[in-house]
């Protein structure tokens, strides 16, 4: 099946012993605590509570620290999309948790923020001030004695440039008015207007009409002095800002040790959730859990410290299928392609696992969408550099295994195609005569062939799905719906094919030319369908076309006649069937669908061609000229590896999911995770 045999383990144990117990399955890491359910347990073992509030709490102060130091790490271990968990020794993990003052940290970390955010709002607002002020920088006055006096009064305010002839003009209509421009400044003309105090509704009025924003300036004083002392604080906050990363930068150093504590506390909080999930009596405890058969001895060992201990094991029932978690267990060619199973969705338990049969076909159909030997080597190279020197772990290792599959096969659709970097190998030069001889195909040339060859491996595909869900019904027991429902359909597209191929060969015009030469006749296409003729086409046909249309006749047959067999009305019952045998054009379908495959090889192809093109046009450029060449070939060729090879991952992977899954697969399978002493920043070694 590609999975591992699962149990049911239960632990019965003394309740004193229950933590120690817990802590040793988490270093152990090979059992799944599940919550036990009360119909499995009599009266006497009561439900256990828990409390996680106070780790809780350490958990967010300690994560909140180490997010505000991590603005000022300068160290960056790993990329991004693939960090890298810190490797500490045991010895230096055993004693921060024992001395480390993390609480003194945290709380200069909280100072340090709450500092900065105001320093911070208090250089926004002097910078608020600074702006509202600084046109007003030529003002010859303190803005206090701007109150005005008996008889006058001031105005400071701010008029679109293109309206001051009509502002001076309405002035003009006021019995006595200065205008002081103090400045231009953005299409704004900054002004200062003394007036009369009797004319200040005649003024307001005039300000509504010409859209006249006044300024409030009285507090600042002389604002040439004003600026200076906001510019001067400004400087000071940010030499205080400052002052403060350099604090936090040195904080930072003991970010490792907030981590391992972290981690530390996160799975003293996964212990207590696994504790809360026991049943209890005041003497003993109950623990249940999923475990893979083969590492049921390791279990064992790893608990025979404890005496007062019981292990008892049953395997799963045939109706817990959706609570058995699923451990994939494939060969390393195929592990990687697990990646793909899991995008869709991991199988049930008693389902089998599509994995090491979807790996060639996913490796193949995307080494056919990339179709070029110089990509893959580029897949190789990158892939390898990936997991050796940048460490990728996880699910990014995964990826970069498959891709390095994935670069190896598309080197050898690349020189079965004849093409590298989008040169065809007719192009080599005599000395590189070999590789023309490897050279089977050319796509560009011979398209038909090329979608004859991908339109195949679909129709293979396809029978490998329905294939397996026979091989799912025989596994079942289910004898009658495997050989009624799936191996009908099989030998009715076997036989289709057998009838099909002297068809393709041109045999029956073949037959008909010979037929009106006077030699060995034989069937016309064009003839009626009578007896006498149908009698000439079956003597025509070769041998293996008239086991073909055997076969197609005996699967039309069995499908018409018996996939609705449960049914005891006749007339439905042939419907059902009837409705069946509408699945051959469905059967098309999904073989067309393998068609994309070849548009994606030909436009990969035609991509590397137009950039190999482009680039040599700017070889005669003088000085720049093989600078710019060599430039377009390395972007245009990653570009186009990395457009094809995500549309390609996509194309490939709806094949899988669509076509091929369609035929017998149907996941939702749980996976299987076992408790285990993991952190989410530091590995211990």
């Amino acid at each position: 099946m590609a999975l591992y045999e699962m149990r049911k383990a239960y632990i019965i144990g003394d309740l004193s012993l229950r933590d120690s117990i817990i802590k040793r399955l988490g270093d152990l890491a090979l059992l799944q605590p599940g919550k036990i359910d009360e119909k499995t347990t009599t009266s006497s073992f009561k439900p256990t509570q828990m409390k996680t509030e106070e780790l809780d709490d350490k958990l967010s102060r300690l994560n909140w620290t180490i997010k505000y130091l991590e603005q000022f790490d300068e160290k960056k271990t790993s990329l991004g999309f693939f960090p890298a968990k810190t490797i500490i020794k045991e010895k230096d993990f055993s004693t921060w948790i024992e001395s480390f003052d993390w609480q003194k940290i945290q709380k200069r970390c909280q100072g340090l923020e709450e500092e900065t955010e105001i320093l911070k709002e208090e250089k926004n607002n002097l910078e608020e001030k600074y702006s509202l002020l600084s046109p007003w920088r030529q003002l010859p006055i303190s803005t206090e004695r701007l109150e005005g006096g008996r008889w006058v009064d001031y105005q400071l305010g701010m008029i679109r440039l293109e309206l001051e002839d009509l502002f001076r003009k309405e002035l003009e209509k006021l019995e006595a008015t200065h205008l002081n421009i103090i400045k231009e400044e953005g299409g704004n003309l900054f002004f200062l207007l003394i007036f009369l105090k009797e004319d200040r509704k005649k003024l307001e009025s005039i300000f509504q009409r010409l859209k006249v924003e006044k300024a409030q300036l009285k507090e600042f004083g002389v604002p040439e002095r004003k600026l200076k002392e906001i510019r001067q604080r400004i400087d000071h906050i940010r030499n205080q800002i400052g002052k403060i990363k350099e604090e936090s930068k040195r904080i930072c150093r003991e970010k490792i040790r907030l981590m391992a504590l972290y981690d530390h506390f996160y799975h003293l909080r996964q212990e207590r959730k696994v504790a809360a999930n026991t049943r209890s009596s005041p003497y003993t405890f109950l623990l249940e859990g999923w475990i893979r058969k083969v590492d049921l001895a390791k279990l064992k060992a790893g608990l025979k410290d404890f005496s007062s201990l019981e292990i008892v094991v049953r395997k799963p029932h045939q109706n817990e299928e959706s609570k058995v978690p699923v451990a994939l267990h494939n060969a390393s060619p195929f592990k990687p392609f697990e990646l793909v199973t899991n995008l869709y969705g991991i199988p049930r338990y008693f389902e089998i696992d599509p994995t090491p049969f979807l790996a060639p076909f996913f490796a193949l159909f995307l080494a056919i969408c990339l179709t070029d030997g110089g990509y893959g080597i580029i897949l190789l190279v990158l892939s390898y550099l990936m997991l050796k020197k940048f460490k990728a772990e996880g699910g990014a290792k995964k990826l970069f295994n498959m891709l390095f599959i994935v670069g190896f096969v598309t080197l050898g659709v690349g020189i079965i195609t004849g093409g590298v970097f989008g040169i065809e190998f007719t192009h080599l030069p005599a000395s590189l005569g070999f590789f023309k001889k490897l050279a089977l195909l050319n796509p560009m040339r011979d398209p038909m062939t090329f979608l004859a060859i991908c339109l195949g491996l679909g129709l293979i595909h396809l029978l490998l799905g329905i294939g397996l869900e026979l091989w799912e019904d025989l596994r079942r027991k289910d004898i009658v719906s495997a050989v009624l429902d799936h191996a009908s359909w099989i030998v009715l597209i076997l036989g289709i094919i057998l009838v099909a191929m002297p068809i393709s060969k041109g045999f029956l015009l073949g037959a008909s030319s010979a037929t009106t030469q006077g030699a060995n006749p034989g069937p016309n296409i064009a003839m009626s369908f009578s007896f006498q003729n149908l009698a000439r086409i079956w003597n025509a046909l070769p041998g293996y076309s008239r086991v073909g249309l055997v076969m197609s006749l005996w699967g039309v047959m069995a499908l018409f006649l018996f996939v609705g067999r449960k049914s005891k009305n006749l007339f439905i019952r042939l419907a059902k069937g009837g409705y069946e045998l509408y699945g051959i054009v469905q059967l098309f379908a999904d073989v067309l669908s393998y068609s994309r495959l070849l548009a994606l090889g030909l436009a990969t192809g035609v991509i590397a061609t137009v950039v190999n093109t482009i680039a040599l046009m700017t070889y005669g450029i003088p000085i720049i000229g093989p600078v710019l060449m060599v430039m377009i070939l390395i972007g245009g060729h990653l570009g186009n590896l990395v457009i094809n090879c995500l549309s390609g991952f996509i194309h490939t992977s709806r094949l899988q999911f669509v076509e091929f899954f369609g035929k017998f697969y149907q996941g939702g399978g749980k996976s299987f995770r076992p408790f285990r002493r993991e952190g989410k920043y530091v590995a211990i070694r």
